[in-house]
């Protein structure tokens, strides 16, 4: 049931996007012969108007089929033809695809902080202090009020800071409650200048990194480095992050068992490649269910949006001047499922906003100047908007031909990449339960 849940998601967002195509070219009277979900034999179809509309066999995409969208030598095209259109109509309707998914995401964002998300955060405990707020708070430190709020998670405390004002602070340390007051401190303070108290548990693994293909499992604790034990995250993170070595040794405690573990390690190509990663965020024990407004949801809908489309492009620049970080980076269905999988148990909120993140995916993807996908459709247009010509037909099928072959090649690739990294999971898991078993 779970797959065919996934299998229907992924439907929708293919039918919106083909949707976008289909309405574009309606639009400028261009007649739409086929309308599918999917590739392959026919599960299902019906005839309305000009249009075939078909559910096929293989999930994997979709397409629609408009009169006349073969380039040919010559000029005999008809006004409802795709190609008997000008050079930027043409545009339009390959750029509605696209656009189409980015709409969705926008929209899932919308309902999913509207509905409501799930929310993890740390206790208000105070794990690290930097030298200019040390006289004020220490390690340990347990905030319970501030500013006359009851406090229960971390979150809390960026929200209820005022700004040049004094802020006052009921704290519990070693059994005994005080109160402090500090004057005109900025509520940034609580991401990087005060930090959570943190103990090096996993709270998630990211699929396909190095923690995910050696088995380390959600709530695992990391109790030593390359033998040297840790105190919490932040120390931990530090020394993987530093190791000079391309593989580090790992001691973990999983069910009051300890066992050492090696794996490898990556660039963490979107920050500082000179650090190195793993793949695992931290644990985080507090469990909310945050809502927002309307306008709120509108407002970190768009926030989201352009924040996801950022960084997939940065990725992709990064991974494009490093091809050879290919391999760790992509991923395809199966790792989707995966992803899938984990989100659902994040609550409803957590799927929409997942969806639209594929959605978002399919949108960058396909916007890309590669022949065969939307982008490479576009640059072609652009190029004949430009000079006043189109590429001569032989030229462009022979980079249509190129570009498909990469493509399939591409898909093989990320099945292949998916594949691997789930059974170096499986493998690697069982192999752990042999060697705790054998330790103890």
């Amino acid at each position: 049931m779970f797959i065919i849940g996934v299998l229907i998601a992924i439907g929708i967002l293919v039918l919106v996007h083909e949707s976008g195509h289909f309405l574009a070219a309606r639009f400028f009277g261009i007649t739409v012969e086929k309308f599918s979900i999917g590739f392959g034999p026919h599960l299902f179809s019906f005839q309305k108007g000009d249009t075939k509309f078909s559910i096929s066999l293989i999930p994997l995409g979709g397409y629609v089929k408009m009169k006349g969208d073969e380039p040919e030598d010559g000029n005999s095209y008809e006004n409802n033809d795709f190609f008997g259109q000008s050079w930027w109509k043409r545009v339009i309707v390959v750029f509605a695809g696209p656009f189409a998914n980015l709409l969705l995401a926008l929209l899932l964002f919308v309902f999913s902080f509207g509905l409501g998300r799930n929310i993890e955060d740390h206790y208000p405990i105070i794990g690290k202090v930097e030298p200019l707020y040390d006289n004020y708070f220490h390690p340990k430190d347990k905030i319970i009020n501030l500013n006359g709020v009851d406090i229960t998670h971390w979150g809390q405390l960026s929200q209820e800071t005022k700004q040049k004002t004094i802020n006052t602070f009921t704290i519990e340390r070693e059994d005994s409650i005080i109160v402090i007051e500090i004057p005109e401190i900025e509520a940034d303070i609580w991401w990087g200048k005060i930090m959570p108290d943190v103990p090096a548990i996993i709270g998630s693994v990211s699929p396909g990194m190095p923690a995910y293909r050696t088995g380390l499992q959600v709530g695992d604790q990391i109790i030593a480095v390359d033998k040297e034990s840790v105190e919490d995250w932040y120390e931990m993170r530090e020394k993987i992050a530093s190791y000079p070595e391309d593989s580090v040794n790992l001691t973990l405690l999983r069910e009051g068992r300890e066992f050492d573990l090696l794996l490898p390690l990556e660039a963490n190509l979107l920050e500082d490649e000179q650090q190195k990663m793993i793949g695992i965020t931290q644990y985080m024990p507090v469990k909310l269910n945050v809502k927002y407004g309307l306008m709120e949801s509108v407002k970190y809908s768009a926030i989201s949006t352009a924040n996801f489309i950022a960084i997939n492009y940065y990725a992709l620049f990064k991974i494009i001047s490093k091809p050879l970080s290919a391999k760790e980076h992509i991923g395809g269905p199966v790792m989707i499922v995966t992803m899938s999988h984990q989100t659902a148990q994040m609550g409803f909120g957590a799927v929409l906003a997942f969806m639209a993140s594929i959605s978002l995916v399919l949108m960058i993807m396909n916007l890309l100047p590669i022949p065969v996908l939307d982008g490479g459709h576009i640059f072609f247009f652009f190029l004949e908007g430009i000079f006043k010509k189109p590429l001569p037909i032989r030229v462009q099928n022979v980079i249509q031909q190129i570009g498909f072959f990469f493509l399939m090649l591409l898909m093989v690739f990320a099945f292949y990449n998916d594949i691997s990294k789930l059974v170096g999971r499986n493998i690697a898991k069982k192999l752990q339960r042999n060697q705790v078993e054998q330790v103890n």
